[in-house]
């Protein structure tokens, strides 16, 4: 063996950490980096609010001196305290195709996760399912979209044979301009739906988008409560995606149902930034702005619904329906767009796969959490 593993101490180790991955990507592969100013953040223990009720341990396998593995042992106190579980989560995995330094790296969060109680591991969350999580298991020939992870092939690989079992799979769905288009029984829901008129809508605006950022993360709080893995985000974090988010929302994207006053439902659609992060390779500079101008034709082709949910009381009145209708209407407005990505949705959240295939979305891509008890 001559690789060894060594935990990150100090900011020179963590730099080293989130730069990994861009030395193991070549430029031409579809990954796709965030910029590495937002990684320092979210990797900082003391600066981001996730780390204020969790804590983790990162790990470097250096070969000859040069990294060339990474690993996070994770410990989410606030979702382990809601779910009533004793989970270590591991993430921000990234290594070469070698199984014996994966492995070796997975040993070093395992152990970890014992010596602090922990009863299984699960992973990658990176650092949580509210942020970017899972591992591309189909679909490798696809870029990814904004906030969504790509691997090569290889990685489940080294994932199933330290073995890690398949937990829960992601489904991200392509629905195509062309072919969002309900069949014609939908359509006469969606029309009879209308004409009761029991929801108004509204979409955000530049004045109202804080606030409006804020009712949608309390409507996929309570919607969203009882779903696998779900994990509640604190005030702080919430804070903290309000900023990242209301300076990249394109407010027709942004949709609010409301019964009376109340909000009961909303999505949140983003425009697909990832050509334009391709080409930082996770930093900004002087030419950003060429980058942009270079690539604002493709990010104008795609967007990813990002947040999708539904109050339980006004599930059965039709709102999944015209939530979906508002989005055909907003996409046969754009004469550039051409598909919409839905990601992520668990794969036996039936009612929504079966809507989103109702509207012509297919399974384009599949990722998968694992999952490893270490405790009896």
């Amino acid at each position: 063996m001559n690789f060894e593993i060594s935990s990150c101490r100090d900011k020179r180790d963590l730099r080293e950490f989130v730069n990994l991955p861009f030395r193991l990507y070549p430029p031409e592969s579809s990954w796709v980096g965030s910029l590495i100013r937002q990684d320092m953040r979210l990797l900082d223990s003391v600066r981001h609010p996730f780390w204020r009720t969790a804590r983790r341990e990162l790990f470097l396998a250096r070969e000859n001196g040069k990294a060339v593995g990474r690993i996070a042992a994770i410990i989410d106190e606030k979702f382990n305290s809601y779910a009533h579980e004793k989970c270590g989560a591991f993430g921000f995995f990234e290594c070469v195709d070698d199984r014996e330094i994966a492995h070796a790296l997975l040993d070093r969060a395992r152990s970890w996760h014992l010596e602090q109680g922990m009863k299984f591991m699960r992973g990658p969350l990176n650092p949580s399912t509210n942020y970017t999580c899972g591992m591309l298991v189909s679909g490798f020939e696809y870029p990814p979209v904004l906030m969504m992870p790509w691997n090569p092939p290889w990685y489940p690989r080294l994932l199933e044979t330290y073995p890690l079992f398949k937990e829960q799979d992601l489904f991200a769905y392509l629905i195509e301009r062309e072919k969002l288009s309900p069949p014609e029984w939908l359509a006469e829901d969606v029309a009879r739906l209308r004409e009761e008129n029991r929801f108004s809508f509204r979409t955000a605006s530049k004045a109202t988008m804080a606030g409006d950022i804020r009712s949608m993360l309390e409507i996929y709080r309570v919607s969203w409560a009882n779903n696998w893995g779900f994990s509640p985000l604190s005030k702080e974090e919430a804070d903290e995606l309000v900023h990242e988010l209301k300076g990249i929302v394109d407010p027709e994207f942004f949709v609010l149902f409301f019964h009376g006053d109340e909000p009961a439902a909303g999505m949140v659609a983003l425009p697909d930034l990832n050509p334009l992060l391709k080409r930082l390779r996770g930093r900004l500079g002087l030419s950003t702005i060429w980058h942009w101008w270079q690539s604002r034709q493709q990010i104008r082709r795609g967007y990813r619904i990002m947040l999708f949910g539904i109050k339980p009381e006004y599930r059965l009145l039709g709102l999944p329906l015209l939530l979906f209708d508002y989005l055909l209407k907003t996409a046969r407005k754009r004469p550039d767009l051409e598909w919409v990505e839905g990601s992520w949705v668990l794969e036996d959240n039936n009612a929504i796969c079966d809507l989103i295939e109702d509207f012509g979305g297919v399974i384009q891509k599949r990722y998968r959490i694992y999952r490893q008890d270490i405790r009896p």
